[in-house]
C-alpha cells in the first residue's frame, strides 16, 4: 500500500502540538508577549532597512502582552490540525503551489493599513496647547518604548516606574514575575524603530489620549536562565513587530518647555532623579508620577496582527459641542447684560 505523501508532515505536526502542549510559558513573547515567532509576522526577515527617523539600540530590549497570549494549548491544536484539513484538501484538489524557496518571510500586520494623521492631530491639539512640539514627543515616546524593552529583558520594570500608568506596570511586572518564577529570560536586542507617527488622539473632559504608531524590529529569544540554553525563537533571527502605543494625561495640562518629554529618568514635577515608591509617588517632593495628572503617561499597549481592529484614528473631541456651547452661553450672558444696561440708561 502506498504511504500518503502527506504522512510525514502530518506526524511532524502532531508532534508539534505535544510540545506546544507541554510548554510551562506561552508561546507568545517581546514586551508583553505580542511575538509568536511565526513565520507570518510581516517583513522579509533577512531585510534591512532604517529610515531617518530610526532610533537604534546594539543592547537595548522590549516587550508587550497581547490579549490573545492567554489563550490555552487547545487553541494551538484546533489552529494546527485545521490548517492540516485545508492542506489535505487542497492536494486532493491537485491544487498543489510553488513553495517559497526556503527563505523566511514574516508578515505581521504587514497587510494592516495604519494611516498617518499627524498633520491633523498636530493641528487639533495645538488649539488647546499652542506650545506642543510633535518632534519632541516622538523623541520621548521613542525613549519610553527603548526603555521599555531594556526593562523587560532584563526583568526588572522599576526604571518603566515613572512613565507607565499604574494599571499596566503593574500588568508587566506580573508577567516578568512569570518570568521569574520558570526560569526564563526574553532577550529583546537589537532594537530598531523603523517608523513612527501619530496615529489618533482623542479629547474628552477628563483626559487626553495619544495613539502613536511604531513599527520596530529587533531579535527576540526566550533562554534559560541557568543553562543559556535557547527555548524559542533565534537570536539570529529579526522580527518586524508593529504597535500603538497610547499616551494619556489630564484634559488642560499643557506642555512645558523646561519640563515636558525631557527626559524619562527625571521626576516631570521636581526634575529630580526618579526615585517612585510603590504608589508611583516621587521621594523628593511626593508628587504623584503616574496619574497623567502632569503630563503624558503610557496607559496601554496594542500589538497589531492580522485581524488586529484599529479603525481610522485621526482627532475626536468631545470637548468641542461642550466649548461651543460655553461660547454661546457666554455671549447670551453678555447680550442680557448689554440689554439690561441699555433699559437702566
Amino acid at each position: 500500500m502506498k504511504k500518503n505523501p502527506l504522512f510525514k508532515p502530518i506526524v511532524f505536526l502532531l508532534s508539534l502540538v505535544i510540545l506546544l502542549a507541554s510548554l510551562c510559558v506561552s508561546s507568545f513573547a517581546d514586551l508583553g508577549d505580542f511575538n509568536d515567532y511565526s513565520d507570518d509576522s510581516g517583513w522579509d526577515s533577512g531585510s534591512s532597512w532604517d529610515s531617518d527617523s530610526s532610533w537604534d539600540s546594539d543592547n537595548d530590549s522590549g516587550s508587550y502582552r497581547d490579549s490573545s497570549s492567554s489563550g490555552s494549548g487547545i487553541t494551538y491544536i484546533v489552529v494546527i490540525i485545521v490548517i492540516i484539513i485545508i492542506i489535505m484538501n487542497s492536494r486532493k484538489g491537485g491544487g498543489g503551489g510553488n513553495g517559497s524557496g526556503g527563505q523566511k518571510i514574516s508578515r505581521q500586520g504587514s497587510m494592516i493599513n495604519v494611516p498617518d494623521n499627524t498633520e491633523q492631530i498636530v493641528t487639533a491639539i495645538k488649539k488647546y496647547d499652542p506650545n506642543f512640539n510633535c518632534d519632541k514627543f516622538l523623541a520621548w515616546a521613542k525613549e519610553t518604548f527603548i526603555t521599555l524593552q531594556m526593562a523587560w529583558s532584563e526583568r526588572d520594570f522599576e526604571k518603566a516606574r515613572p512613565f507607565e500608568k499604574e494599571e499596566l506596570y503593574q500588568q508587566h511586572v506580573q508577567q516578568i514575575q512569570k518570568y521569574k518564577d520558570s526560569g526564563r529570560i526574553n532577550v529583546l536586542d537589537r532594537i530598531n524603530i523603523n517608523q513612527s507617527y501619530l496615529f489618533g488622539y482623542t479629547r474628552d473632559k477628563e483626559y487626553e489620549y495619544m495613539k502613536v504608531y511604531f513599527m520596530a524590529r529587533m531579535t527576540d529569544y526566550i533562554k534559560d536562565e541557568k543553562t543559556g540554553s535557547i527555548i524559542k525563537g533565534d537570536p539570529n533571527t529579526e522580527y518586524h513587530l508593529k504597535y500603538i502605543y497610547t499616551y494619556m494625561r489630564k484634559t488642560g495640562v499643557l506642555t512645558s518647555e523646561t519640563k515636558s518629554n525631557i527626559s524619562t529618568v527625571a521626576c516631570p514635577n521636581c526634575g529630580a532623579p526618579t526615585a517612585i515608591t510603590s504608589a508611583g509617588k516621587c521621594e523628593y517632593c511626593g508628587f504623584i508620577v503616574t496619574t497623567g495628572e502632569f503630563d503624558w503617561v503610557l496607559s496601554d499597549i496594542t500589538g497589531i496582527k492580522q485581524g488586529t481592529n484599529l479603525g481610522s484614528g485621526g482627532v475626536v473631541d468631545r470637548t468641542e459641542g461642550d466649548n461651543k456651547s460655553e461660547a454661546s452661553a457666554q455671549n447670551t450672558d453678555d447680550q442680557n447684560t448689554n440689554t439690561q444696561n441699555n433699559n437702566n440708561s
